[in-house]
């Protein structure tokens, strides 16, 4: 089998001549890696696919060079920024007002004089760009698909420049679109988000149906170009920060109607959920994600066989060692376990090994290469 076809039939839980193993590998910015060594054996302008297929034997697939926070304001829509002093300021002039933020700047604040809409460095805000409904009218002005020819065509454009890629190596293709309440929290913060949704689910509701509609048109796009994998951003979707009943309140329609336009347009839909997901697994058993990805088993409250036991039959699982627990350790050992661990809980049908939920260029080589060996010997 090719690696597209190992990986797609593996997805859908059909027979393959072996488990895929498709590890995400992370450049990180310069910032994150506080002058750590560069461990990768290719450059960081390099790309990695064909050292991925010849060297490892691994199966990558090809990514989009978009991510799940693309987002195309309105033609009228400027923005600016400024600094006073350790306070970084962005604002978006939108015809419903100023979109404002602030964040605190200092040596671990990865993005320069921006302040973009969606990130995980959600500690350095000292105000957030969504409080109030005023807030959310202005994002309407800016948290848009793109909607304009050009913009289409720009973004199917880098679909084809990939998917050329992919289709030279046999390695299918995947787009990371949709963010729901792991956007919110990135735009609220994360103590603000698990407050707002029980003092103003109205003004959450209406966020997350502004997001849903662009993702939906995104999804839309990038299926009819021709990606194999849409993978759905759920890292902060989960009992970390919300009940079960919450999460269906919010998110469950959406889901639905996200994974449905996903399938209608021939791809198979993936969904990153992180930790905290022992008690949402009726809820996940009913919205028909083919994949279950970045699942990190290593967290001690987090039970891999319960999970299969539950999904199994009707999800797959692209999984394996952690980045938080296992990738860093000094020992390759701990790598290897893990790697045993994950056959041991999902099996091999419906499986994928990888890194959860990446690969770091500052982790010892001799892990990933131990998880590579480790996998060929159980695959």
């Amino acid at each position: 089998m090719l690696p597209r076809e190992r990986l797609l039939a593996a997805l859908r839980r059909l027979p393959v001549d072996y488990v895929p193993c498709s590890p995400s590998f992370s450049h990180l910015t310069e910032v994150q890696r506080h002058g750590q060594p560069w461990n990768y054996p290719w450059r960081p302008d390099e790309s990695p696919y064909r050292y991925m297929l010849d060297v490892l034997g691994v199966d990558p697939v090809v990514s989009m060079l978009f991510w799940d926070g693309t987002y195309c304001p309105a033609d009228e829509v400027t923005s600016r920024t400024w600094r006073e002093g350790e306070v970084l300021h962005k604002v978006f002039e939108t015809p419903s007002g100023e979109l404002h933020a602030a964040v605190e700047v200092n040596e671990l604040w990865p993005f320069g004089d921006d302040i973009p809409l969606y990130h995980d460095f959600v500690a350095h805000y000292r105000e957030p760009w969504l409080q109030t409904e005023a807030d959310l009218e202005c994002m309407r002005h800016v948290v848009l698909p793109p909607h304009t020819d050009a913009q289409v065509d720009a973004m199917r454009a880098t679909i084809v420049r990939q998917k050329a890629v992919a289709d030279s190596l046999g390695l299918a293709t995947k787009a990371s679109i949709g963010l729901g309440l792991t956007g919110a929290l990135m735009a609220c913060g994360a103590e603000a988000i698990c407050t707002m949704v029980i003092e103003s689910p109205d003004l959450v509701d209406g966020f997350l149906e502004l997001e849903h509609r662009a993702s939906l048109r995104m999804m839309e796009i990038a299926v009819e170009a021709g990606v194999d994998i849409i993978r759905r951003n759920g890292f902060y979707e989960t009992c970390d920060f919300y009940s079960p009943v919450m999460l269906e309140r919010f998110l469950g329609r959406r889901l639905r109607a996200e994974v449905e336009a996903v399938h209608a347009g021939g791809a198979l839909a993936a969904y990153t959920v992180h930790s905290g997901i022992m008690p949402m697994l009726d809820y996940l058993a009913g919205i028909d994600f083919d994949c279950i990805c970045d699942l990190d088993t290593g967290f001690a409250n987090m039970d891999a066989a319960g999970v299969h036991s539950k999904l199994g039959d009707r999800k797959s699982f692209w999984t394996g060692p952690s980045s938080t627990f296992h990738m860093y350790a000094k020992d390759p050992e701990v790598v290897r376990q893990a790697v045993r661990d994950a056959f041991t809980a999902f099996g091999k049908t419906g499986l994928v090994i990888a890194t959860v939920s990446s690969t770091h260029p500052m982790m010892p080589w001799e892990n990933t290469l131990a998880m590579i060996d480790e996998w060929r010997a159980l695959r």
